[in-house]
Parts: C-alpha cells; sequence; structure tokens
C-alpha cells in the first residue's frame, strides 16, 4: 500500500525537503528526509538529495509506502483491542508477547499480529510496522498502534516531548513510601550488557513519582509515573530504592530475596509464587492528544486476572 502526492515546485530556491515538509504538514521533515534518500521521492522523474535546490516548475512525485517487501509474516496473536479508528488502534498486550521480531523470536510477536488483524499500520520501521513504543515482553498493558506514518511521528513526537502521560501498576517488595521520586542517571551494565542501572557519572537522564496504593505484607500496591522512557526504567528505579517488581528475577525481585524477610513471612511469600508466574508490572493508562482530531484522549488497560488473584490471596495471608 502506497501514498502517492504530487507537487508542481512554486518556490524558486527553496530546498526539497523544506518544500515538501510545507506541503505535507501531516509529515515531520525528518521523514520527508529519509523518504527522499529512499528515492521514494524524485523531481522530474530523478532522485536527488533532501538538500536539492528547486528552480521552479519541476515536477515532484511522492510515493510513500506503507508497508514494504520483507515485513514479518502476518500471524493470529492473542491481543485484545481497547480502541480503534482509522488513525490508530489502542491495544492490551499480554504478559509474556514479545512486542517485534528479534534474536530468539523471529514470529508469533505482537508485530505478526498487528500485520494478521489490521490492514494498515505505519512502516516508520518496516519491521516494526505500527510500533510507535514498546512494553519488555514480561510486561502487560496498554499500548498504542500507529495506522499512518503521519500519526507514527506524531505520536513519537508526543513521546519525545514528554507530553504523553503513562502511569503503570506494580506489585513491589517491601513497604513503599507513601510517594516519592527516584531520579538519576540511566546507562546499560558493562557486567551484564542484558541489564542496565542507576550510573551517577554517564548515561541518559530518567524520572520516575510513585505513590503506594496498598500495603500487603510483605508486598505494596504501586502506581507509578515515567517521566522519562527509559529501557528498563521502571525496574532499575524500583531496585535502586530497595523494592524490586515481584517476579523480576533479572533486577533481584524473584524469590531468592525471600530470605531478606522475616520467616513469618515465608508462607505467604511461597503462595505468592506458586500462583503468581510473571513480572508484577501493568501498564495502566495511556494518555496521548490524537493526531487527527488533537482531542486528549485516555485509555485504560483492565488490572490482569492474576494480579486481582495475589491481592486477594494477600488479604486474607
Amino acid at each position: 500500500m502506497a501514498e502517492k502526492y504530487q507537487f508542481t515546485a512554486d518556490v524558486p530556491g527553496s530546498r526539497l525537503d523544506n518544500f515538501l515538509s510545507s506541503k505535507l504538514p501531516r509529515y515531520s521533515r525528518s521523514k520527508i528526509q529519509t523518504y527522499i534518500k529512499n528515492t521514494s521521492v524524485t523531481v522530474d522523474k530523478r532522485a536527488v538529495k533532501p538538500s536539492h535546490l528547486l528552480k521552479g516548475g519541476e515536477i515532484i512525485e511522492c510515493t510513500f509506502q506503507v508497508l514494504k517487501k520483507g515485513n514479518p509474516e502476518p500471524q493470529a496473536v492473542a491481543f485484545s483491542i481497547l480502541h480503534e479508528d482509522e488513525a490508530l488502534a489502542v491495544i492490551n498486550k499480554p504478559a509474556g508477547l514479545v512486542v517485534h521480531p528479534g534474536n530468539g523470536n523471529p514470529d508469533h510477536t505482537l508485530v505478526n499480529g498487528l500485520l494478521h488483524h489490521f490492514r494498515s499500520l505505519s512502516a516508520a520501521n518496516p519491521v516494526r510496522p505500527g510500533i510507535v513504543h514498546r512494553l519488555d515482553k514480561d510486561t502487560s498493558g496498554v499500548m498504542v498502534i500507529a495506522k499512518t506514518d503521519f500519526v507514527h511521528d506524531h505520536i513519537s513526537r508526543q513521546f519525545a516531548n514528554r507530553s504523553v502521560v503513562k502511569i503503570y501498576k506494580a506489585l513491589v517488595w517491601g513497604k513503599l513510601d507513601a510517594e516519592g521520586e527516584i531520579s538519576g542517571l540511566i546507562d546499560r551494565d558493562p557486567r551484564n550488557r542484558i541489564l542496565f542501572r542507576l550510573n551517577p557519572a554517564r548515561g541518559r537522564n530518567s524520572l520516575t513519582r510513585f505513590s503506594r496504593d496498598e500495603y500487603f505484607a510483605p508486598f505494596s500496591l504501586a502506581t507509578l509515573n515515567p517521566q522519562t522512557g527509559r529501557t528498563h526504567q521502571l525496574r532499575v528505579h524500583l531496585k535502586h530504592i530497595g523494592h524490586p517488581i515481584l517476579g523480576d528475577s533479572l533486577y533481584a525481585g524473584g524469590i531468592s530475596l525471600i530470605k531478606s524477610y522475616h520467616q513469618k513471612f515465608t508462607p505467604v511469600i511461597k503462595s505468592v509464587f506458586n500462583n503468581f508466574d510473571r513480572l508484577a508490572l501493568h501498564a495502566w493508562t495511556l494518555e496521548i492528544n490524537h493526531p487527527e482530531s488533537g482531542e486528549r484522549m485516555r485509555w485504560t488497560a483492565p488490572i490482569p486476572e492474576e494480579f486481582d488473584k495475589v491481592m486477594e490471596l494477600l488479604k486474607h495471608a
């Protein structure tokens, strides 16, 4: 599927990328530059550079591919749809589902399921059609899916300028403070490239605001509001303050932490792990400006049933 446009250059001396940005406000300048570089734009049937200066009167043709050959194969994958319109879809990703194909996960990912279900998806990244942001494999919850490149770029800019509101629910070890903030520089752990850490010397700035909803000894139900979107940010931050997320064995939240708690908690901790086999992190709500209407919209992914079961277990322990 392709989106096609044709223009006659009517601003002599203008750069091609600037000219198209003025004619196609639905697309960012960087996206237009990418299309020009991959020859999706021609001037009088010739491929040129983004900086090409127009003389006036040239015919500019654009063919923007929505999907390209070589994309992942459509496959039936289970997920629920919270909202859908012509511009975007909002889904509830189940825990255990990888977002896009990669090493060790070549298929049966969310991307495969999106291709199977939706007729149109953005192609800003051809191997990740529709994907504007991602959740870790073991994190459940709300994700927004772009159906066009314009929508993809628009939402990406909202993430970049931090106008997107994201709220998570998590079960964490110990009695979390009533509220607080966690901040610092996050970089990759040089001893284990899978992990990230807070580093006082270097990395990317990060900030999370949190509050405690309830305390069911020895676990707290928390609301987390990340102000930045670093990889593994919430997991790194909760570990850093001594309250790792339940079930997060990568960041010290696995059952081995039972040794740090009084033996009176041993039965309830074992019972929790017998009834809960996932990372206890759920993307609860997402709020953005709709790219087409400009309306502020908010979607909520219901708390997973397994969360509720564990909380009931803790209440009656």
